[in-house]
């Protein structure tokens, strides 16, 4: 708590590339955090709609018609293997979206706040001169940290929000193909 209250009475903040850095790494953290949120309530549900067809498949017989491979069996008179593979591969290509951009996030996150970093760096030694202590370094090399700080800070729900959101797909995945496999078997 008390490194944020020194955070925010910082003063030196004044290089406009680390700002822009922060800025941009927010808006990173912002688009996260929806995301994750959007997605893991949206599978959530699915996987919920799934997981009551598959139910319904093992004790009546008969597919929901909340699955996602209902739409499938009702254009075909047969239920084939690759009609319903076809039908999983667009359900996978459904499930996964956003899985990519939490990826980009959590990889690209702390390099650009290493850039934020390397920058603020050089600004301050150009403006060093013959002058040099530790009094003049310390403040600019506090703020060039900042900015990997936040980049890393970024990254780690970045990348845990990917995990959670990928095991999450598998699980829909895994619904979906106990269901093909019983109406192929069935």
């Amino acid at each position: 708590m008390k490194v944020l209250q020194e955070i925010s009475n910082y003063q030196y903040l004044a290089n406009p590339i680390t700002l822009s850095v922060i800025g941009w790494l927010l808006l990173y953290l912002f688009f996260v955090f929806f995301i994750f949120f959007y997605r893991l309530i949206s599978l959530n549900s699915w996987i919920n709609r799934e997981n009551e067809s598959l139910n319904s498949l093992l004790l009546s017989g008969n597919l929901s018609s909340n699955s996602a491979l209902q739409s499938c069996q009702e254009r075909e008179e047969k239920v084939g293997k690759q009609l319903l593979n076809a039908c999983i591969e667009a359900s996978r290509k459904e499930g996964k979206k956003g899985l990519t951009f939490l990826s980009i996030v959590s990889s690209t996150a702390p390099f650009i706040g290493l850039f934020g970093t390397v920058v603020s760096i050089l600004v301050a030694f150009s403006h060093m001169g013959n002058n040099t202590s530790l009094s003049l370094v310390a403040p600019a090399i506090s703020e060039a940290l900042i900015a990997t700080a936040i980049g890393i800070l970024v990254a780690i729900p970045a990348y845990s929000f990917h995990q959670i959101l990928a095991n999450r797909y598998e699980d829909l995945i895994y619904l979906l193909k106990m269901q093909r496999d019983f109406l192929l078997n069935g």
